[in-house]
């Protein structure tokens, strides 16, 4: 009967969007979830064992949150946007090989110049932190393609899981190895073999070995042109203290800002959780042909991200502030105006996460590079020949990377070819 067909059209178009509600909510819990176990699993370590022994661990920390956001991200959305393109994985079982030799051969450099450097980095003589480098690497790629996978599968509950799981099971062996008092070797190690979890969905890997029609030719360009705009975008979002503090920054504005940013960064950091769903979102409609509706989605991310920019200074100028102080204490401090274009440039941000996945989607992330490479150059420029003083030109400098990196990003994502 026609009005059941209907009812039964209605039911199963609802069971859908469900399932996609819920798994983005899953995604943006998991996301954050394992954002404080992250937090959690440094702050034992460093109370267990003090600060200063705690310094290699930091530096191989910092290193895993790069390996993190570029190695882990570009893997996970070229399986998916592979996987969704094609639907089925021939081109993954394929490049296995060419990802099992690239992945060891970036450990192994990774290890190298770990091992050589060892002594600035790590403060040691000893080969365990390069070792532990090498590891952290290979696992950030091997993390990246099981929740690619599993993403790919619309199993979206079972991703966030994963990514929850790797890092409760850092805290748990961080609180045996606070109790039993061991060093900064041990808490390296937990951090290492948190990929491990991982193993629990490596089922997910497995796909059709032949099929007809390829997502792409060259896996490794693809995944070069993502990795290449990711760390750069990771940079510029993560690295404006640093550059305070290069430039001639008193060490509490350096630290102020360091909080600033931390503080805005966090509803970024929700929102990474659901960049899965995005690109499979974005590639299936690409793969379809609905051009008329990327050109949508491009008009109202420009939108959004201009009114969310407004929004986000008015937050920066009147509130955040006096949310600074109160979480931090008073000497964390920022004027009105750095805090609402920190705030801008953190909106912009997001919004070029967004487009970088429609970049994939589209497979030209080599322009999401160069959009990046370009940002940077201004940026920089701007650093240069700029007389103002050092706060006020790192965070005008932060925001022309950003805003520069959007527009690039927005027009290299216009109408697909």
């Amino acid at each position: 009967m026609p009005g059941s067909e209907g009812s039964a059209l209605k039911w199963a178009a609802g069971n859908v969007e469900g399932r996609a509600r819920r798994g983005s909510v899953a995604l943006a819990a998991g996301s954050a979830t394992a954002g404080i176990f992250v937090y959690l699993f440094f702050a034992l370590a460093t109370r267990s064992i003090g600060p200063a022994d705690a310094a290699p661990l930091a530096v191989l920390w910092s290193y895993w949150a790069v390996a993190a956001s570029v190695l882990t991200f570009t893997v996970q959305h070229w399986t998916v946007r592979t996987v969704t393109h094609e639907g089925h994985g021939a081109t993954i079982v394929r490049s296995l090989p060419l990802l099992s030799v690239s992945a060891l051969g970036l450990a192994m450099l990774a290890g190298a110049l770990a091992y050589a450097f060892r002594g600035t980095l790590f403060g040691q003589s000893g080969p365990v932190f390069p070792v532990l480098t090498a590891c952290v690497t290979a696992g950030s790629l091997f993390v990246g393609l099981v929740r690619g996978a599993l993403a790919a599968r619309g199993r979206y509950l079972a991703a966030a899981v994963s990514l929850v799981g790797e890092n409760a099971f850092r805290v748990v062996a961080a609180v045996g190895i606070a109790a039993a008092g061991g060093g900064a070797e041990l808490f390296g190690l937990a951090l290492v073999f948190g990929p491990l979890v991982c193993l629990v969905w490596v089922g997910s890997l497995r796909f059709a070995r032949t099929a007809p029609g390829s997502a792409l030719r060259s896996p490794l360009a693809l995944m070069s042109g993502v990795a290449g705009g990711s760390l750069l975008a990771q940079v510029v979002l993560t690295g404006a203290p640093v550059v305070l503090a290069v430039t001639g920054g008193e060490p509490a504005v350096a630290t102020s800002l360091f909080v600033a940013l931390a503080v805005w960064r966090a509803p970024y950091i929700v929102a990474l959780g659901v960049t899965p769903q995005i690109t499979a979102y974005f590639t299936g409609l690409v793969a379809a042909g609905q051009v008329a509706r990327v050109v949508r989605i491009r008009a109202v991310l420009a939108v959004g991200v201009a009114v969310g920019a407004a929004a986000a200074a008015l937050v920066g100028a009147n509130v955040m502030g006096s949310i600074l102080a109160a979480a931090f204490g008073h000497g964390v401090r920022m004027s009105d105006a750095a805090l609402a274009a920190l705030g801008s440039g953190t909106v912009a941000a997001l919004g070029n996460v967004v487009l970088m996945l429609l970049l994939l989607a589209l497979g030209r992330a080599r322009s999401a590079t160069l959009s990046w490479v370009a940002a940077v150059a201004v940026s920089t420029l701007w650093m240069v020949l700029s007389s103002m003083a050092p706060s006020p030109r790192v965070v005008v400098a932060f925001v022309l990377a950003q805003a520069t990196a959007f527009t690039l990003l927005f027009l290299s994502s216009r109408q697909p070819r």
